[in-house]
């Protein structure tokens, strides 16, 4: 196991903070951006894996699925076909992990799995698939462009009945302070953000964000049930009340994905190595119980997903700016 992949399950396995930053990649130049330890960190997430391991043997047997960015390793592709599966199609657009699936996958001895290089939209399959597996969800959950993939397999390569694993995928947005960081915690932090300080960030990755900065209850960002019809644009007002009195920093996404009936992954509630982003304001604003603030949210996702998120503060009626940030990708 690569050191790094061990250094990062032991600080989940410790409850450990990490701040980190990283520039916004767009959705297909995230596809080259994965090194082969960010694969084993999510190839060894039980977490985020457990779920899918579970849904997928629940639902495969006899069907002819697909699956999306099989990685490195194909594991949900070798799942699908060792849980009974008829015939299993497998994409990667990832040409270093593609390479790595077809040795890995000719080492396990199974007959039904086919391996396909490039990107979904731009393949074509011999017949429609009775089930779509995928873990393209981002951080929040659109920001990987999940969606525009999704309708195109929906419209071309899979069967109108077809089964999603995952189901269904929500994030959330929760009002917060500035957690607050062992002496521990902001020395690695900042040393992995090229000693970039905290300050100086509108846009933090947060692995493990502390629950006791939260200042409201989550309120809901998006919401897409995969064998529906999604909205591709985006414009609302989230009116989210403070909980408890503090200084309002930003704002933290967290997602739900929910594989099955029974199965859900929450990042608020566990490890994984999905990120929980935050969005910081300039400067803190001083907040009590009961006072409002309003989010007014645009998306774009019929490309490479773009999202515009602009805090207000209302109190006694009367609102007032306090902050907005703009982005492209993941």
């Amino acid at each position: 196991m690569h050191p790094l992949t061990r250094f990062f399950n032991y600080l989940k396995r410790v409850n450990f903070a990490l701040a980190l930053a990283r520039e916004h990649i767009g959705e297909r130049e995230l596809t080259d951006w994965y090194t082969d330890w960010m694969y084993e960190l999510m190839e060894t997430d039980e977490v985020r894996n457990r779920p899918y391991r579970e849904a997928i043997e629940e639902a495969v047997a006899g069907k002819v699925v697909l699956e999306l960015g099989t990685g490195r390793k194909a594991l949900w592709a070798l799942c699908c076909a060792r849980a009974g599966a008829k015939r299993v199609y497998a994409i990667e657009a990832n040409e270093r992990a593609y390479r790595a699936s077809v040795e890995f996958v000719g080492s396990q001895g199974v007959d039904n799995l086919h391996l396909i290089h490039g990107f979904s939209d731009s393949v074509e399959l011999p017949e429609r698939c009775e089930v779509l597996v995928h873990d393209l969800v981002g951080d929040i959950g659109s920001s990987e462009g999940m969606i525009p993939f999704i309708e195109d397999a929906k419209r071309r390569l899979l069967t109108p009945d077809a089964i999603h694993i995952p189901r269904r995928c929500t994030t959330h947005v929760v009002l917060v302070e500035d957690p607050r960081l062992s002496l521990a915690e902001w020395a690695v932090s900042y040393a992995m953000r090229e000693f970039r300080p905290l300050d100086a960030l509108t846009f933090v990755r947060f692995f493990g964000f502390p629950h006791s900065a939260a200042l409201s209850k989550p309120a809901v960002f998006e919401d897409f049930v995969f064998s529906e019809a999604p909205q591709l644009r985006i414009s609302k007002r989230l009116t989210i009340e403070v909980a408890r009195d503090g200084e309002l920093r930003g704002a933290c996404f967290f997602i739900r994905l929910y594989l099955s009936d029974t199965q859900v992954v929450d990042t608020w509630t566990g490890h994984t190595t999905w990120s929980t982003p935050y969005v910081r304001l300039k400067e803190g604003i001083p907040v009590r119980k009961g006072h409002v603030v309003e989010l007014d949210v645009r998306s774009d996702l019929s490309g490479n997903p773009s999202y515009s998120v602009k805090l207000a503060h209302r109190v006694d009626g009367l609102a007032r700016d306090i902050g907005e940030y703009a982005w492209s990708g993941d």
